[in-house]
């Protein structure tokens, strides 16, 4: 049996940030991921300004995004039917597009040259609790014993099993649908992250990002309660999507294959937890309802989970008080300004629904909320 101060479940953004962070407090941490990597990861690819600043300090290199396969964002474009929009750009401090192969990778070199322990093609099978602690995760060969487990899995968390946690398939879950295309006729906006809000994706919107050595980043996306009442597949979401666009589409073709996920929606009250046993990024349900974007959650919400560990541990362990503040931090980083995000996502439904957003006025008013950062965690506006 062996032990470590952390043991970290997953090598995504989440778990990578929370080795790193550990690991600079002082910790003995393994990080344990299912995958080899390189490897590629479902995912709109999109990393805000700030979440681009959490990889710079993760990686300790000054805009290591450039270095990597990549396409600038300068805007971000909410567009309605008949072509309306409503822009926003990000300044001095742009965001990116980096395809999950590249970005993980480069968090995953950054997590072993720091000094994290990590373990690829290995699955952890559960969690090992005694009493009202976790103690330590099993694998298929081996138990390991630590003073604190962060669980960064994803959807369907070997934490939600030890917790008892339902896979919520209500507001409390969204889907996706992505694919890769090349030859996609460019818009109005250039290097513009555009979001289309449209009367087929009620509590959804679909896109188009910027291109990435020739291949753009498409898809639809709709929270799962709209989801589950109409009862179409979302690949056929998708297919009504480009066909309502042929200014776009015309001429472009799928490279590869069509890909679905689901995101785990930030609500209130947040994730449960007990001593010894911290969730981040998607298992800890951080994803933001309004624009399904998950990368500076992970990252936010694992640099934290790593620092919370580091500095709880001792000889007894993570203790729940531990585990009660870093919820609470999380809680009002991301689930509180996702709780008003979910309420914005319903009433952008009534907009489009009614029409109202043919009326200047009703998009000046929208735009001033849209340009503001009041409601933005990842972002910084212009």
């Amino acid at each position: 049996m062996e032990s470590f101060d952390v043991v970290v479940v997953g090598a995504g953004p989440a778990g990578s940030a929370a080795g790193i962070a550990a690991t600079r407090a002082g910790a003995r941490v393994l990080v344990l991921d299912r995958a080899r990597f390189p490897r590629a990861k479902t995912c709109g690819d999109a990393i805000s300004n700030r979440a681009a600043d959490l990889v710079a300090d993760l990686v300790r290199s000054r805009d290591p995004l450039v270095g990597v396969p990549h396409a600038q964002v300068d805007t971000g474009v909410a567009i309605f039917p008949g072509g309306a929009s409503i822009v926003r750009g990000f300044g001095e401090h742009p965001g990116f597009i980096v395809p999950r192969l590249a970005l993980d990778d480069l968090l995953r070199r950054a997590l072993q040259e720091q000094g994290s322990s990590l373990r690829e093609a290995t699955a952890v099978r559960s969690l090992v609790r005694e009493g009202d602690r976790i103690v330590g995760v099993r694998t298929e060969n081996t138990t390991i014993r630590a003073g604190a487990v962060i669980s960064a899995d994803g959807p369907g968390s070997v934490a939600w099993t030890t917790l008892g946690i339902p896979y919520h398939r209500d507001r409390r879950l969204a889907v996706a649908l992505t694919v890769y295309m090349k030859d996609v006729r460019p818009g109005p906006h250039q290097a513009a992250n555009e979001h289309f809000f449209e009367e087929g994706l009620k509590a959804g919107y679909g896109w188009i990002f910027p291109p990435v050595e020739g291949v753009a980043n498409i898809g639809v996306y709709q929270r799962a309660d709209r989801f589950h009442a109409h009862g179409r597949t979302l690949r056929q979401l998708f297919d009504a999507f480009v066909a309502r666009h042929p200014e776009r589409f015309d001429g472009a073709s799928i490279v590869g294959r069509t890909r679905s996920w689901a995101l785990p929606l930030a609500t209130l009250p947040g994730p449960g937890g007990m001593a010894g046993l911290l969730m981040a990024g998607d298992a800890g349900r951080y994803v933001d309802p309004l624009a399904g974007e998950g990368i500076w959650q992970a990252l936010h919400s694992g640099k934290l989970a790593g620092e919370s560990a580091a500095q709880a541990l001792g000889g007894a362990g993570l203790q729940r008080k531990a585990v009660d503040a870093y919820r609470r931090r999380c809680a009002i980083d991301i689930g509180v300004p996702s709780m008003a995000r979910m309420a914005v996502q319903d009433a952008m439904d009534l907009v489009v629904a009614t029409g109202l957003h043919r009326s200047a006025w009703v998009r000046a008013v929208l735009g001033h909320g849209y340009g503001s950062e009041r409601l933005e965690a990842s972002k910084r506006l212009r």
